[in-house]
């Protein structure tokens, strides 16, 4: 029973709940327990956790700090990749962004701060320039004294020579034959030799200085010349002109490009020239065909001491290669190589060779020695053009730069006048004026271009002519066809070795135009101390002379231009087909037709937009905003007033005056701005930002109004030049780093050259002093007395008597007498019946010193006298003045016979 109790469902039931509740009520008590226990330790647990927390907190930061510091250099680099990939990224974007925000400007604005290093250098650029114009100026004061003394000898012997020649006068014709000489000495200033460009006259230096002029024009103007090489080529330039003397007088014209002026000056002709010949060509294979003038210049201009040097490095491993190998034969003919097979095989044996001497090429080729020559010289060809190939393709820079900037020019000029022509087309015209016309004459005769010193023996130019001939093919693009069949094995390197040839090609027309290279610009020769100079023939002086004549209305196409007006000046060219003169070479100063250089209107205006830019930056510097004009209108706070404070103390500082006692350092340059020519400089020192903000804005709308800036873009213009000298702060120092070391060579040259014209200096005056002490000796030592009982006898008797006679002697005549030589003009207020009254004395006590004496009743006074230096007779003589006024304008001589008489006593 009790059994079945138990297992009744209502019994299950029931004591589930019972034990449900007991446990329920055992746990209960059990959480309660530990409740109460929690609550009395949680100050414990608390400190615990906390400590354990502490503990797992530090152990992670000591594994990581262990694990950075094992990385450290990699931790480093990836610093270094992220900055500078950021920075980079800032900075190309200043670089290439058309219109760079303030922001980017901003971050790189402090690299246009000049270090210690930047000014020291900055001053003493600046000195060294103002210690070579001081030094020039020396000199060109020093060359003009040279050369006055030059004209003073010049003119002293001129005549000596000629009283020489009237002393060595002898016979019955004598006094027919002195009055003649006088008689043209008389005339000299009246007749001017047409063809004397070197007399001491001033008909023949203005003749010299027309012509240095014409000279200068078609240097600097090549809009003539390219012209005339244009009508040289054609043949339009007429009847009486030669060509060639017209091609060669043109170079001389340039010196040869042998300095950078001239070289620079050459290729602007050259280029004018390629413009002038682009409007008379219809097609590339016209332009192919012909043979311009301009192309003669470049090629043989640049074959001079400095390119002989590129082609020596480049080409004389090379064909060293070639000539020293005396078993080399590059023969590609079969027939040829089938003759020498007979040859070698009759005179190795001694009889006659079993090959018939009358063979076809197929022939030759079906013979198997033969066969295997011609294989073998194919390929030692190949190897060969392969060497010089990748040894030509592998100088880029060593090319001479006139050639690569001819190739530049000709490729624009040809892509420009034919747009739709292939590229391989322009390549290939660029192709045959590098390759054939310039380095082709080097390979096939290197002895003289002087690539080699050794004697070039047929075999050895018939092997370089065999390497020209594939490298001409090269550069041309073409295989070889029907023509050339032997060579046709040989088409595919040729196809691929083109090109590689024309990529060549194409990279060196990648350069720099003149300006840039050679630093040359307008007012290079102006601002020049040194004027340049051209050596020339007379011959080929008025041959160009004429030439320009005949063909004027085809070069000036002005009325009124500057050559037309130098030809009609000059007059006619004194040249004709017969004409014969003395091999000489005249020596041109070149100088600009204008001596009065005017002033650049926009100079100052662009003075005042570096200014401007200058206070711009120091706006920005202290005030941000999305556009200049808007940081310039926005409102000023105390704490951009406090900036500007802290930045004037940093750029305006007197810190640095040391470096220049003068006044002139790089602060004080900070510090004032100019705004006009009359006001005194602005002190930015004084101003306020707000002043500063408005002196800004002021400059930037007188720059809009000027024309020289735009307002309509908020002024970006300003913030992308300012962008620009940021990015070219690195070249200026590169640039100044360069100009250092030329100052410096120049100062060298210069300090040599005051050198040389002080040492010339002292040579011509001690020259000219003794040349004046002879003469004075010579004719001093002579017999003074002359006849007994004359005027001279008497005269020098009563000096000795009174201790006054003069060291060189003294000569005394009536006026009639020297009025019959002609050597006395005029008297004033005299009639010549009374000239035989007037007594006049010529004498010298001191070398160079002449005094003239005259002494007539109706003077009222004694006697007159005039000490003249000899030097002012000749200057007289050289201006061409026929008489000269003495004794206080009483008497008026003729100087040419004056001088005469005065170097016969």
């Amino acid at each position: 029973m009790q059994q079945q109790v138990r297992q009744s469902t209502l019994f299950v039931s029931n004591l589930s709940r019972v034990q449900a509740q007991a446990r329920g009520m055992l746990l209960r008590r059990d959480f309660e327990e530990k409740k109460i226990t929690f609550e009395s330790s949680e100050d414990w647990v608390l400190q615990l956790q906390t400590g354990v927390r502490g503990y797992l907190a530090r152990m992670k930061y000591q594994k990581t700090l262990a694990h950075y510091n094992s990385n450290v250099d990699k931790i480093v680099q990836i610093q270094n990749f992220v900055k500078n990939k950021l920075v980079g990224d800032a900075y190309k974007k200043l670089t290439t962004d058309s219109n760079p925000s303030i922001g980017t400007v901003k971050n790189f604005i402090h690299l246009l701060d000049d270090s210690d290093l930047d000014f020291d250098r900055e001053l003493a650029l600046e000195d060294m320039r103002q210690n070579v114009i001081q030094r020039i100026r020396e000199n060109t004061q020093t060359d003009a004294h040279v050369n006055g003394f030059d004209i003073q000898i010049g003119l002293f012997l001129r005549n000596a020579i000629t009283i020489d020649e009237v002393v060595k006068t002898t016979g019955a014709f004598k006094k027919k034959q002195q009055h003649r000489l006088m008689s043209e000495l008389a005339a000299t200033s009246l007749n001017s030799n047409p063809y004397s460009l070197r007399g001491i006259d001033k008909e023949s230096r203005k003749r010299l200085d027309l012509y240095q002029k014409l000279a200068y024009l078609l240097q600097t103007e090549p809009c003539y010349l390219a012209r005339l090489l244009s009508m040289t080529g054609r043949g339009d330039l007429g009847s009486g002109v030669n060509t060639r003397l017209i091609e060669s007088t043109v170079v001389t014209l340039f010196g040869y490009a042998t300095n950078a002026r001239e070289e620079y000056l050459l290729i602007n002709l050259c280029k004018c020239c390629i413009d002038e010949e682009m409007a008379y060509v219809g097609s590339t294979q016209e332009f192919m065909r012909s043979n311009y003038a301009f192309m003669k210049l470049v090629v043989q201009t640049n074959r001079g001491a400095k390119e002989r040097l590129f082609f020596r490095k480049l080409l004389s491993p090379l064909v060293n290669s070639i000539v020293k190998d005396e078993y080399l034969d590059l023969e590609t003919d079969p027939i040829a190589i089938y003759h020498k097979a007979i040859n070698e095989e009759e005179s190795k044996t001694g009889r006659p060779s079993e090959r018939k001497h009358s063979a076809t090429v197929q022939d030759a080729l079906q013979d198997d020695e033969v066969r295997d020559t011609f294989v073998r010289h194919l390929r030692h060809l190949r190897e060969k053009t392969t060497h010089f190939l990748q040894a030509i393709t592998a100088t880029v820079d060593d090319v001479p730069y006139g050639i690569r900037i001819i190739a530049r020019k000709l490729r624009l000029a040809m892509e420009e006048a034919f747009p739709n022509e292939p590229e391989e087309s322009i390549v290939r015209i660029i192709g045959n004026f590098i390759y054939y016309r310039y380095l082709n004459p080097a390979i096939v005769a290197p002895e003289q271009y002087e690539v080699i010193d050794a004697i070039v023996l047929p075999l050895q130019r018939k092997n370089l002519a065999e390497v020209a001939k594939m490298l001409q093919q090269i550069s041309s693009g073409q295989e070889f066809d029907s023509n050339d069949i032997f060579l046709a094995p040989l088409n595919d390197f040729v196809k691929k070795a083109s090109r590689e040839f024309a990529n060549w090609f194409m990279e060196l027309t990648n350069v720099e135009e003149p300006e840039t290279y050679f630093d040359m610009h307008e007012m290079n020769d102006q601002i020049s101390t040194h004027k340049p100079r051209v050596y020339i023939s007379p011959y080929e002086l008025f041959h160009l002379h004429y030439a320009i004549e005949q063909n004027m209305d085809d070069l000036e196409l002005r009325k009124t231009g500057p050559l037309r007006s130098i030809i009609q000046e000059l007059g006619p060219s004194p040249f004709n087909s017969s004409l014969e003169l003395q091999d000489s070479i005249l020596c041109l100063t070149l100088s600009h037709p204008s001596n009065n250089i005017p002033m650049d209107p926009a100079a100052r205006q662009q003075q005042l937009l570096v200014d401007s830019k200058r206070l711009v930056i120091y706006t920005i510097k202290i005030q941000s905003g999305e556009s200049l004009k808007s940081i310039l209108e926005a409102p000023v706070s105390p704490e951009h007033e406090d900036a500007w404070k802290s930045l004037k103390v940093t750029e305006f500082s007197d810190d640095h005056q040391e470096h220049d006692e003068g006044g002139d350092s790089i602060m004080v340059k900070r510090r004032y701005v100019k705004l006009s020519q009359s006001d005194p400089p602005l002190d930015l020192q004084s101003l306020g930002f707000h002043q500063l903000k408005v002196v800004t804005s002021r400059l930037l709308f007188y720059l809009a109004k000027s024309g020289v800036l735009s307002a309509e873009d908020g002024y970006q213009q300003v913030i992308n030049m300012i962008a620009r000298d940021i990015t070219g702060k690195n070249q200026r120092r590169i640039q100044r780093d360069g100009e250092l070391s030329r100052v410096r060579q120049t100062l060298v040259h210069v300090k040599k050259k005051q050198h040389y014209l002080a040492e010339q200096r002292k040579k011509y005056e001690d020259y000219l002093n003794i040349c004046m002490q002879n003469m004075a000796k010579k004719r001093g030592e002579r017999p003074r007395y002359g006849l007994p009982f004359t005027r001279q006898y008497f005269h020098v008797r009563r000096l000795r008597k009174e201790g006054r006679e003069p060291k060189f002697g003294s000569y005394k005549y009536s006026g009639k007498q020297l009025y019959e030589r002609g050597i006395l003009v005029d008297v004033n207020k005299i009639e010549p019946k009374d000239y035989d009254k007037i007594s006049i004395i010529l004498s010298m006590d001191q070398v160079n010193i002449i005094s003239i004496e005259g002494t007539y009743s109706r003077w009222g006074i004694p006697s007159m006298q005039v000490d003249m230096p000899y030097e002012n007779l000749l200057q007289t003589q050289f201006e061409g003045a026929q008489t000269m006024d003495v004794l206080d304008g009483m008497v008026k001589v003729n100087v040419n016979l004056l001088i005469y008489l005065i170097s016969k006593k």
